[in-house]
């Protein structure tokens, strides 16, 4: 009975004079680093759904824009969570890259068997839920023509707007931008860059910019 009063006593003891000890130990020790915080999420591409592929290939073609991936699946509607408007039995899904490989990627999504229904009440006017896609063009009114020759829905001809911004020596910068819808009547703006007036003066001309457009 002694020996365990005694026992208690000598672990009691032990730990008033090891706690300290394992505190200091505790303090020493470097911290973990924190975990890294997860990346945040990147834009992959807007996917358009169309009626029929081949067509807004050829479209896109138009602007650079070349195919990265063709691929064509079986579908099961039924359990399936992505909310299609129709019961469609096939898919095909294209994606679309630059010609450069800059700026987004662009993806065909084809419903078919049946075809999905257009949820738009007017496919003539944009308004809220539409998108509009916008591309960088170098000379709007050389894309302007391309687009005139392949029968595409031009909405207007390139229209001249000035920058907020100025050229370094104060003078102010001009761009062009038009609108032509694609084959499924998707919004698509074609904004060039705003350019020093001198330039957009020569260009309309029909000259080579002068040196003194430059500086």
């Amino acid at each position: 009975m002694k020996v365990l009063i005694y026992g208690r006593r000598a672990v009691a003891s032990a730990l008033r004079m090891t706690l300290p000890l394992a505190l200091l130990i505790g303090l020493a020790t470097p911290a973990m680093p924190a975990p890294a915080p997860a990346p945040a999420p990147t834009l992959l591409r807007a996917s358009l759904i169309v009626k029929n592929a081949a067509d807004s290939i050829r479209f896109y073609e138009q602007l650079g824009f070349r195919i990265e991936l063709d691929q064509s699946n079986a579908r099961r509607p039924e359990g399936n969570p992505f909310p299609l408007n129709t019961p469609s039995t096939a898919v095909r899904l294209v994606i679309l890259g630059s010609s450069t490989g800059d700026g987004g990627r662009i993806g065909l999504v084809e419903f078919s068997a049946p075809i999905p229904t257009d949820n738009r009440a007017n496919t003539r006017r944009t308004g809220l839920g539409d998108v509009v896609l916008v591309f960088d063009v170098a000379d709007a009114e050389a894309v302007h023509q391309i687009f005139l020759k392949s029968g595409a829905d031009v909405l207007e001809p390139p229209q001249v707007y000035v920058s907020r911004r100025t050229a370094p020596d104060g003078s102010p910068l001009q761009g062009r931008v038009f609108h032509v819808r694609d084959p499924d009547g998707y919004l698509i703006e074609l904004l060039e860059a705003p350019k020093s007036v001198a330039i957009t003066l020569d260009r309309a001309r029909g000259d080579s910019p002068s040196p003194a457009a430059h500086k």
